[in-house]
């Protein structure tokens, strides 16, 4: 069953649930995974996680992210899947459990940092000169495009980089601050523009840069992360 809503997305209701996506394929974020295809029961007469024997009162349950078959022990764990553009918290196993809580702190918390933006210096590939600009880097709304904007003082060409067309990331460096967590302090994003050459680009924090910088910066090594995932597990190569 499929609703056509009126913000270009539609209702989908599977077996798995009711999910909200894209009218395109082209207009997915970049960090979606696709809902996998349930293994049939007959394919499992145990459960896939504990090895127990399905029976009368030990009953068959799937897993929404990977699709596996548990027994209701080791499938009882519902959580938000946002990567899979479920509606409702679903079902899942504990291995996919413990991945989506991780995950869904990246959705929670760092993909809104990304789209905030944050004010970071930046040097191109094919800059000559060692000084650095100023720019505006952020996230699109729509997870599809890394954008980066300079002031009129700078003269900098704003430059918008698809992120299916983002090949790699290097991490310059990074720190722990007090808390104990690893923050990264410099990026080179290499991607590829539809026709030409492989390019890149360098973003890192500029002196005296506000913790918002940092969290931009580490948070955008997640994101290439995931989107790097995301592609492996789908199948496809940008």
């Amino acid at each position: 069953m499929a609703g056509v809503t009126n913000s270009g997305k539609r209702l989908v209701r599977s077996k798995s649930g009711l999910r909200i996506i894209p009218l395109k394929d082209t207009d997915r974020s970049p960090f979606e995974l696709r809902e996998p295809e349930w293994i049939p029961d007959k394919m499992s007469p145990t459960c896939m996680d504990c090895k127990e024997k399905f029976d009368f009162l030990k009953r068959r349950h799937h897993c929404r992210r990977c699709g596996r078959v548990c027994c209701a022990t080791c499938c009882e764990t519902r959580l938000a899947l946002p990567r899979m553009c479920f509606l409702d918290p679903v079902r899942m196993c504990s291995p996919c459990a413990e991945t989506t809580s991780k995950e869904n702190q990246f959705y929670n918390k760092d993909l809104k940092t990304l789209i905030t933006g944050a004010i970071l210096s930046q040097s191109a590939q094919d800059q000559f000169d060692l000084e650095s600009c100023l720019v505006q880097c952020r996230l699109s709304p729509d997870h599809r495009y890394l954008i980066l904007s300079g002031s009129q003082v700078d003269n900098l060409t704003p430059l918008s980089i698809p992120m299916h067309r983002v090949t790699g990331l290097h991490v310059a460096n990074r720190f722990q601050d007090s808390a104990g967590n690893f923050k990264v302090t410099g990026v080179t994003v290499q991607y590829t523009l539809a026709g030409e050459d492989e390019d890149e680009v360098s973003i890192a924090a500029p002196p005296d840069a506000s913790p918002s910088a940092y969290d931009f910066l580490t948070a955008l090594e997640k994101a290439v992360f995931m989107m790097q995932e995301a592609r492996a597990v789908i199948g496809i190569a940008e």
